[in-house]
Parts: C-alpha cells; structure tokens; sequence
C-alpha cells in the first residue's frame, strides 16, 4: 500500500482513508463481530435449551445453558465496548495511541482465550465429575473460547498493523 501525506494535518492515507477512520473502522468491525457471535451463540444456546427440553437430554441443557451464558457476556462486553468507539480518533496520534490499546487488549484477551480452551479440554475430560454433565459444559466452553481466540489474534494483529503506521 502506497502511503501520502494528506492535508494539511499530516495524517497517514491509505487505500481505505485516515489512519483515523482506519482504526475507528476496525474497532466498530470487532464490535460487530462480537455482536454477532453473541447472536449465534444466543441461538444456538437457545435451540440446545429446546432440544435437551424436548428429549429429556441433560447434556444438551447444560449446554445451551452455558452457551446463552457466553452470549450475554459478549452482548454485554459489545455494549460496553460500544461507546468507547462512538467517536473516532481526533487525529494520527490519537489513532495510533488507541491501536496500540485495543492491540495490547485484543493480545491479552487472546492469551485468555486459550485459557478458556483448556480448561474447556479440562472439563471434557475430567473423571469423575461432579455431575455427569461437567462435559457439555466443556464442550460449551472451547467452543466459544475458540471463536475468542480467533476474534482477538485477528484483531490484535490489525491494530499492531494500525500502531506501526
């Protein structure tokens, strides 16, 4: 990508604008996309609900159950996250400063992330649980800590990519 001098504010321009709306860009695509996962998750929790109801499977409420539980914590984190991003960056310096903190968040929560991954591997794997269905919830759990994972690497390395311009 070929990079120019535009204005008199001396803001980086790329192909896609700003480096501003560049960074404002990313961080509302992040949100929507979590959004959205919230959103599958919601259904999907919702049908596994209806499904352990239906057949009497304890395993597949406990999944749903679990699952509905992630989609309210990421509808809730998207909400929150939302206003931080109402606005985009005042200037080029404003937008790397905000790159480097949502790289710095997306690489920790991505560091989380595989936490949730094992312990998720944890639970499906556990002898003698506490209850039998200890796995589905396991299950429940690297699922969506897999879609985390991929989520913050995707984005942790965009805003690196952000900061460094």
């Amino acid at each position: 990508m070929r990079l120019h001098l535009a204005g008199t504010g001396g803001e980086l321009m790329g192909r896609e604008g700003t480096l501003p709306s560049e960074v404002h860009a990313v961080e509302r695509e992040l949100l929507r996309t979590l959004t959205t996962g919230a959103a599958v998750s919601a259904v999907v929790g919702l049908g596994a609900l209806a499904v352990g109801a239906a057949t009497t499977r304890p395993h597949a409420t406990t999944f749903g159950r679990q699952t509905l539980a992630w989609a309210a914590i990421d509808g809730l984190i998207a909400a929150a996250g939302s206003r931080g991003v109402a606005e985009p960056p005042t200037d080029a310096d404003d937008a790397r400063a905000r790159a480097r903190r949502m790289r710095t968040l997306t690489a920790v929560n991505a560091v989380l992330d595989v936490g949730y991954v094992a312990g998720g591997v944890f639970l499906t794997r556990w002898r003698n649980p506490p209850r039998p269905t200890v796995a589905a919830d396991g299950a429940a759990v690297i699922l969506q800590g897999a879609f985390l994972l991929v989520l913050d690497t995707v984005h942790a390395r965009r805003f690196a990519a952000l900061a460094a311009r």
